[in-house]
């Protein structure tokens, strides 16, 4: 009775449900006596259930009694990239809560012992293109930055530090690759004469915003499309390639990271300047995120390490010239949440002085600090001439020691 109001209450209909190995069901359930499950037991399980999950459906990973969040981590690790858990259900002292990335909220009393429910859905389906323009409609006005809030000029910085990392020369043709509210892009354009910007987003909502964006920041020459970097709608027809990309923030979305690499590709010149940044699976905040917290978001999952990206690009001919992080991965964070929810954003000038300095420094130094950040960024020279590149498959590194050596490999 415990599991079959639980379902309910999380909106998932029980008769929708069949176990790993009864027939039917859209949404399949693993039965498992203790959180303590050997990694080897539940990467069957996992690999089993693949075969099984509808498109749209879920894996569902009960629980007997409490788990910690760890130990839920855990879990969440080993059946990573096959599925990613969205959501948690859990029955503690006669009350039912759902969790999600959101928040957690009470439901109503349920009866029966403790027990806890992961929700995972298939990778593909989370990073669907429906599903990714979903989201980012969704969440694209609070992706814009709030005016006026304590935290917006350490926001506006970090898209300064990405889009100031290349300039551009009088005239040059840039592309925001995946320009999100199209403030790198903007930032690397402003004041320079004659640069003409083009951008393109998955989300209809974020190109409106950053259309908009461009025009009240006096951008005369921005144009905007919908598109995914795996087929970038710029260039098109007898439109030429660009002499600077910049894309931030984008890689980690990608569903399939050596399509995005071709895109990225196919938009820039010979000779011409790509600026590429995200965040850094392989920091010291992130690694620590992964151990313990068992609901992130997919891209924490996905995201690629700088000497990954760095590896990809230089194997089809591009010339590394710099790296350096930004955004320190502690207390940054952190202390800029606490200062903008209970000190009405006192430390946010100081956090964010910090942050310029010491970024200043490993950018200066060659970035021998970068674990101790939470985004890279990276600046590269195109090949000149055709025919210079061999491409070598995206390999995980192996330090990354908080993901189960038992998991499949990452797509």
């Amino acid at each position: 009775m415990t599991l079959a109001s639980l379902l309910v209450q999380i909106g998932i209909d029980p008769e929708s449900v069949a176990e790993l190995d009864a027939p039917g069901g859209e949404n399949i359930l693993v039965e498992l006596q203790s959180a303590e499950i050997s990694e080897q037991e539940l990467a069957r399980a996992a690999a089993r259930a693949e075969e099984r999950v509808a498109g749209t459906g879920a894996l569902l990973l009960a629980v007997e009694g409490s788990a910690s969040d760890a130990a839920l981590a855990r879990i969440r690790n080993v059946i990573w990239p096959a599925f990613h858990v969205t959501a948690i259900g859990r029955v503690e002292n006669g009350r039912a809560y759902h969790r999600t990335l959101s928040g957690e909220r009470a439901l109503e009393s349920v009866e029966g012992n403790p027990r806890t429910l992961l929700v995972a859905h298939r990778r593909q389906w989370v990073q669907s293109p429906e599903a990714t323009v979903e989201k980012f409609d969704k969440n694209a006005a609070s992706w814009n930055g709030m005016p006026g809030s304590p935290g917006y000029s350490h926001f506006r910085w970090m898209r300064r530090y990405v889009g100031c990392f290349a300039r551009p020369r009088t005239g040059e043709r840039v592309l925001d690759f995946g320009c999100g509210a199209g403030w790198c892009g903007i930032e690397a354009a402003r004041g320079v004469e004659g640069v003409h910007v083009s951008a393109f987003d998955p989300s209809p909502e974020m190109v409106r915003i950053a259309e908009e964006n461009a025009r009240s920041e006096g951008l005369g020459s921005f144009e905007a499309r919908t598109g995914f970097g795996n087929d970038p709608p710029f260039p098109r027809g007898d439109e030429e390639p660009y002499d600077l990309v910049i894309s931030s923030g984008v890689v980690s979305f990608a569903p399939d990271v050596e399509e995005f690499i071709e895109g990225v590709e196919s938009t820039l010149r010979p000779g011409g300047t790509l600026v590429i940044g995200d965040i850094n699976s392989d920091s010291r905040g992130f690694r620590s995120r992964r151990r313990t917290k068992p609901l992130l978001p997919v891209r924490e999952m996905n995201a690629c390490s700088a000497a990954e990206i760095r590896h990809a690009f230089e194997s089809r001919g591009f010339a590394h010239l710099e790296t350096c992080g930004y955004q320190l991965t502690w207390p940054i964070p952190e202390a800029m949440h606490l200062s903008e929810t209970r000190l009405f954003g006192t430390l946010s000038l100081p956090l964010l002085y910090l942050n310029r300095a010491l970024a200043g420094i490993d950018r200066a130094l060659g970035d021998p600090f970068g674990s101790q950040f939470d985004s890279w960024v990276m600046r590269f020279t195109a090949p000149r001439l055709p025919g210079t590149r061999t491409p070598v498959p995206i390999a995980v590194e192996e330090s990354r020691e908080d993901v189960s050596s038992a998991q499949p490999e990452r797509a």
